[in-house]
């Protein structure tokens, strides 16, 4: 059974989203002004600052064309999004039983935030963008499912090689000036490239990037973040068409996360990869299954359809979803496999 938010959480979570919005194409000075580009046959929106100051060096990366961004920038200046109205939606959010991120991981997102990340099509990935399907689909999760000590982002390497801008700075320089003891971690194949950065034991930052090609040991550098990041298997799947959802700290910060189905699905197969630890094995299917609970009443269709395509990439694919699903509790299983 399904344990929902109540409404009162529905409707604050979709005021904070709007403002989020617009917000993101509002933070820009007055004068500024929005110029599409085409690459490959795709349309890409960017920010030209007014000249002058220390923002005019270049254009800022929007997003890839859409309605409703079109619509965004037609109302660019219209909202000026209040902190403090949003602090409070977000109070409300919480106080009616959605989860917050650990104070450490919330105060990374929001610098990676302000440094361009999501903006540059960035993902938080793993549990702590689990945590923002509480409020996005509207319903509790289990505290034992979003327990964690490290915080994963990841980047399409495509997206990455081809957007025309970057981070304000190096990604360790966002980190340090949240606290200066944040350290490079050498890559476990390479010594001279990093694809994580840690507080000593207490909290780490991993790197992760799509697969390209056969598995490989060597890292993928990502201009865009200015960091070498790890490339993953079932990463592309992952990735694919993602969504916007809110971390609730501050005032709200929005993010990208991937799709409620994909992610669910892709828990599924990265818990059979995984024989190596099944402690985190468990915890894949236990968030895989309050998903696939949730989405049954909700999307059951688009679940059906990621699990399909899934199923489709092959037989490799295949046996790790077969072993997995055979472990999940007997109504997951059902919507699944109906």
């Amino acid at each position: 059974m399904v344990e929902r938010l109540p409404l009162s959480a529905h409707t604050s979570y979709a005021e904070l989203m709007e403002r989020l919005r617009l917000g993101r194409v509002s933070e820009y000075p007055p004068g500024s002004s929005f110029v599409s580009k085409t690459v490959k046959g795709r349309v890409y929106w960017y920010v030209q600052m007014p000249t002058g100051g220390a923002q005019s060096r270049r254009q800022v990366y929007v997003g890839p064309d859409s309605d409703d961004l079109r619509e965004r920038i037609a109302r660019h200046g219209e909202h000026r999004a209040d902190h403090d109205d949003r602090r409070r939606l977000v109070a409300a959010i919480i106080a009616s039983g959605a989860p917050r991120p650990d104070r450490t991981s919330a105060e990374i997102i929001q610098a990676l935030s302000v440094a361009g990340a999501f903006r540059l099509r960035a993902l938080l990935v793993g549990t702590v963008a689990f945590q923002t399907y509480a409020a996005h689909l509207g319903v509790r999760l289990p505290v034992t499912s979003l327990a964690t000590m490290d915080l994963d982002i990841a980047q399409d390497f495509g997206i990455a090689s081809n957007l025309d801008d970057t981070l304000d700075r190096p990604l360790l320089e966002v980190l340090r000036e949240l606290d200066p003891r944040f350290a490079p971690v050498s890559y476990a194949f390479n010594a001279s490239r990093t694809t994580s950065y840690a507080l000593g034991e207490r909290y780490r930052l991993d790197v992760l990037t799509t697969n390209r090609g056969a598995p490989r040991d060597e890292p993928s550098y990502l201009p865009t973040l200015g960091s070498d990041a790890v490339p993953l298997p079932f990463m592309d799947f992952l990735l694919r068409d993602p969504v916007e959802t809110a971390v609730l700290h501050g005032g709200g910060v929005l993010v990208n996360a991937p799709s409620p189905p994909r992610y669910a699905v892709h828990k599924l197969i990265v818990s059979r990869d995984r024989k190596v630890n099944p402690e985190k094995g468990l915890k894949d299917r236990q968030q895989a299954t309050q998903l696939i609970r949730a989405l049954a009443e909700d999307d059951p269709y688009a679940l059906r359809d990621a699990y399909a395509e899934a199923r489709g990439r092959g037989e490799a694919w295949r046996k790790l979803l077969d072993e997995a699903v055979s472990l999940l509790p007997e109504d997951a299983r059902t919507v699944l496999e109906g």
